[in-house]
């Protein structure tokens, strides 16, 4: 939950480390010099941030978030072998988000695709509205970074 609470919270500090008194930063974003404007802003630019906060808010507070709902889903034999020694080798688990019904069947995405989609969102962010110029790299490459071997 970490990332989540950090994905959420950038934006705060983004706001108050550049953004707030850079008027000729906002006029580029179309933003006015306004919180609540800059917010509404990252909202209506990603529907994936959006759903940080409930997140973020109910792991911080210890209650469900309004927003999705994240667990966790065991994979492999941990099914089909509960009582066996094969059940402690070769399953395993992963966040999962839940995104509704279809077709009157639930459906789940990889927690990771949410996380990523939200780390590209502040990725390319920082890259278009920061004074900086350079972004730390980290060491796990996104999928858009990684190369398509064409076999």
């Amino acid at each position: 939950m970490n990332f989540v609470i950090t994905a959420y919270h950038l934006h705060e500090w983004i706001w108050k480390d550049y953004l707030k008194n850079d008027a000729a930063r906002q006029q580029v974003m179309g933003i006015e010099k306004d919180f609540k404007a800059y917010r509404k802003w990252l909202d209506s630019r990603s529907i994936w941030y959006a759903q940080m906060e409930p997140l973020a808010n109910g792991s911080k507070h210890f209650r469900p978030a309004s927003g999705p709902h994240i667990s966790t889903v065991d994979v492999g034999s941990l099914n089909s072998f509960a009582f066996n020694e094969e059940a402690y080798n070769d399953g395993y688990s992963y966040f999962v988000m839940d995104v509704g019904v279809h077709e009157g069947l639930p459906n789940i995405a990889p927690a990771g695709m949410l996380f990523e989609a939200v780390m590209r969102f502040w990725r390319d962010f920082l890259r278009a509205h920061s004074p900086y110029t350079e972004l730390p790299k980290g060491r796990t490459k996104l999928s858009d970074e990684c190369p398509i071997s064409s076999q």
